[in-house]
């Protein structure tokens, strides 16, 4: 139940650069889980694999192509029926960053973060609350924030009440909805060691590889529903 535990604590999320070279209990799980996959490193790609290549092996896979970029290659993806955005990221025509961005602002983000947990098994690190698994080669980073909260009228406010002693599970406000956006990501170890070695890491990175490191994220919209019509602010 570690996992889980773990993953409801992406309601509390302070973002920075990630900074890890950590390898231990988690190593067998993230090995086990891509050697299923057959000798690649993310999806049917390796570190290194020029935008080409990347292409050819997505279209064997009927992934459909949203949009090309000098050093990105983005798809329309879907994962536990939720859509998202598959990213490639390359440096040089070598492929260094790669994985996945909530599409929109979603309600069931969890069934993500769900379906690693059950792929990956235990998380050898918590960083910036998000989950952290590595090997030799891949280090594979989660987490998720709220990015839209709708808040409508409501005639009583929600506790737990006589249930308290046994529902431990902190729960939305009443009249308030809120709406996730999450990160998936797997970056290449060689590169993730020479960000250690340069005096400004953000500056190495495209905005693309910042979002997937988590660095930048959607702003937060509130809307709010009034017998006026609905009101969103940023």
């Amino acid at each position: 139940m570690k996992v889980y535990k773990g993953i409801r604590r992406f309601k509390h999320i302070v973002f920075c650069v990630p900074v890890l070279l950590a390898f231990g209990c988690g190593i067998g799980n993230l090995e086990n889980a891509l050697s299923e996959k057959g000798d690649y490193h993310f999806r049917k790609t390796r570190w290194g694999y020029s935008k080409a290549m990347v292409e050819l092996s997505e279209q064997k896979q009927g992934t459909r192509l949203f949009h090309r970029k000098e050093n990105t290659l983005i798809y329309n993806e879907r994962i536990s029926d939720m859509p998202v955005k598959l990213v490639y990221c390359f440096e040089k025509d070598r492929l260094r960053v790669a994985g996945y961005l909530t599409d929109r602002p979603v309600k069931n983000a969890m069934e993500i973060f769900e379906h690693v947990a059950k792929t990956l098994g235990e998380p050898i690190d918590m960083i910036a609350g998000g989950m952290v698994w590595a090997d030799y080669h891949t280090l594979v980073y989660i987490n998720g924030y709220v990015s839209h909260v709708t808040q409508s009228p409501s005639r009583y406010q929600r506790s737990q009440g006589l249930l308290k002693i046994l529902d431990k599970t902190p729960k939305e406000e009443a009249g308030k909805v809120l709406r996730w956006d999450g990160i998936w990501t797997y970056v290449d170890q060689n590169f993730f060691r020479q960000l250690h070695e340069v005096d400004y890491p953000m500056d190495e990175l495209s905005t693309y590889e910042k979002r997937l490191f988590a660095i930048l994220r959607r702003q937060q919209m509130r809307t709010y529903i009034t017998p006026q019509g609905r009101i969103t602010l940023p």
